[in-house]
């Protein structure tokens, strides 16, 4: 069966990379996707990517700003590995995915807040992170690991991951995401925050 990569670079600079097996994937900025990627480039319900065993096919789903195959306008097309796909603005490129076993069609990568104020893994959404990767910040779990490591890696980019250290959950469930966000984001929240103060003055 085949399976397909994408690969994005967020606003903030972060390399995202995704595994998507057979299957319909609703791509959008709402959390009701099965793809959801915060970008303001990206319409809340964006597009449908559907991989099949003989190829995939990208469908635009209504979205504001328009879905693209390698620089083409497009509404209905079909799209391999190796090609360029634009959602609006965001660049995604499509690769050929290594792992024959991909996670569940459908599933969301997306983490949710636990009771305590820490944050679930992408994958098993039921358990808490208990790892981080600095590189595309993906959150995973130890069921995600497929062998015991000395430096459990990313089951995203490969590369080392970094121990989550939840000690001290007396935070809300916003403070914790806050601090998991990256520096230049929490920056760019600051200036965000002080931009509406002075805008409701």
């Amino acid at each position: 069966m085949q399976t397909l990569k994408l690969q994005y670079r967020t606003w903030d600079e972060r390399e995202i990379t995704l595994s998507l097996g057979p299957g319909k994937h609703r791509m959008g900025r709402t959390s009701d996707n099965d793809v959801v990627i915060d970008e303001l480039a990206v319409s809340d319900h964006h597009c449908i990517l559907v991989i099949e065993e003989n190829g995939a096919t990208i469908m635009d789903n209504g979205s504001i700003h328009g879905t693209f195959v390698d620089g083409v306008l497009v509404e209905n097309c079909q799209v391999g590995s190796g090609q360029i796909i634009n959602l609006g603005t965001l660049m995604v490129k499509l690769l050929e995915s290594e792992d024959p076993s991909p996670g569940p069609v459908g599933q969301k990568t997306e983490s949710v807040p636990m009771e305590d104020g820490s944050f679930s893994c992408l994958t098993h959404r039921d358990q808490r992170a208990a790892y981080e990767c600095p590189s595309c910040h993906h959150l995973f779990c130890a069921s995600c690991l497929t062998e015991i490591m000395e430096k459990p890696k990313c089951p995203g980019c490969g590369t080392d991951a970094e121990t989550i250290d939840w000690s001290g959950l007396e935070m809300t469930p916003k403070d914790a995401a806050f601090d998991l966000m990256p520096d230049s984001v929490k920056k760019a929240w600051g200036y965000w925050q002080k931009w509406q103060a002075r805008r409701d003055q």
